[in-house]
């Protein structure tokens, strides 16, 4: 973890450095070269977009995340006009030189891992059904801080317990619904497409997690909103799952937890009735 962060905080400070070369070079005392403006443009996002959700992830002290968070405002401000050469080399100074002190020095000689603090125990807590060894993976993933496969696990329990649900309202119903949604001539319904015959859970297992959302909702166990809330869910399963540069922050981490419980792991709807038949058993049995 410390590693990539200063990887990533040396590449930022050489493309800032190469930004500081390129000003002093220029001849005018007005900048108007797009190529030049463009360069602080890119450094200032950069920030935003990279760099300081990676330091938020790392629990870097806010304080300094946010000076620096100023000074990155200046700097894009700045670039969408046709700044002087002392406004914005004077800009660019007041960041490169603390960014090498405050930040990639204290990243040297300090410890970080982005998974500090960090657990899903409020949001899995009570569960009325315990999701195999899903839940309890996903939560010792954050001790190696690995934040991606928490939420990829996260998701596969949700599934499980939808899985779980579909098969005790029974596999008749969920082929019927399907038939049903393509016969579909207008309405929120006409654009499935998909009949699934389904008979057992391996053939569930095949029917794709989107096609899944939709025929839950035609059954009236989730409404639209809630579909389009778990759909970015697994927009966010599959950002974790796929190699890309979009950062998983401890907010998407929590944000994602929170929807997949409160939409379906918590909501009375997708209870199974053997588990609480076993819990009122279990309940009867200590009153006893």
């Amino acid at each position: 973890m410390k590693e990539q962060l200063l990887k990533l905080v040396r590449q930022h400070a050489v493309n800032l450095a190469a930004l500081q070369r390129s000003l002093k070079s220029m001849p005018t005392n007005r900048i108007q070269q797009k190529a030049v403006l463009l360069a602080g443009a890119n450094a200032a996002r950069h920030w935003f977009d990279v760099v300081r959700p990676a330091l938020e992830k790392a629990q870097f002290p806010a304080g300094t995340i946010g000076s620096f968070t100023q000074r990155f405002e200046d700097l894009l401000r700045t670039t969408g006009g046709h700044p002087s050469k002392a406004t914005y080399l004077g800009l660019v100074g007041d960041i490169l030189g603390p960014y090498r002190a405050e930040i990639i020095h204290q990243i040297k000689i300090g410890s970080y891992s982005a998974a500090v603090g960090l657990s899903i125990q409020p949001y899995i807590d009570s569960l009325p059904v315990a999701e195999g060894d899903y839940l309890d993976e996903a939560q010792r993933c954050l001790s190696v801080d690995a934040l991606r496969g928490c939420i990829v696990l996260g998701w596969c329990a949700m599934i499980a317990r939808i899985h779980q649900k579909i098969e005790e309202i029974g596999y008749d119903r969920f082929s019927k619904a399907t038939e049903e949604m393509t016969a579909k001539t207008t309405g929120r319904f006409k654009p499935y497409n998909k009949k699934y015959p389904v008979e057992s859970l391996s053939e569930l297992q095949r029917v794709f997690d989107t096609d899944l959302l939709f025929v839950l909702e035609y059954l009236q166990l989730i409404d639209s909103n809630q579909n389009a809330r778990l759909r970015y869910c697994f927009d966010m399963r599959n950002h974790s799952a796929h190699p890309g540069q979009a950062p998983i922050t401890g907010e998407n981490l929590y944000s994602f937890f929170s929807d997949i419980t409160q939409i379906v792991l918590k909501n009375p709807k997708f209870e199974l009735k053997g588990a609480r038949d076993a819990l009122e058993g279990a309940s009867r049995k200590n009153t006893e």
